[in-house]
């Protein structure tokens, strides 16, 4: 999982796609340390779930209002934004 996000953040051209690749990548070193620990208590199992499902919330508010201000998510656009 970790060298599958590491690829989609830089193969894929757009914000969002790098985005779920940085969350894969995340997620496979956090499931590495949990098969590496003899177990994990519920509590701390909830606690993951409830994360990773305030960051998707997040993300796809971020995304929404990304579209509605530029028009769509790829990187070559976005790029034209900054400051030279």
């Amino acid at each position: 999982m970790v060298f599958l996000g590491f690829f989609l953040m830089i193969s894929r051209r757009r914000a969002v796609s790098q985005v779920v690749g940085f969350l894969l990548m995340d997620n496979g070193i956090a499931a590495t340390a949990f098969l590496a620990a003899a177990g994990v208590p519920l509590i701390v199992e909830l606690g993951v779930s409830l994360d990773l499902f305030l960051i998707v919330l997040v993300l796809q508010v971020l995304t929404a209002r990304m579209r509605l201000k530029f028009g769509g998510t790829d990187l070559d656009d976005l790029r034209q934004l900054r400051d030279s």
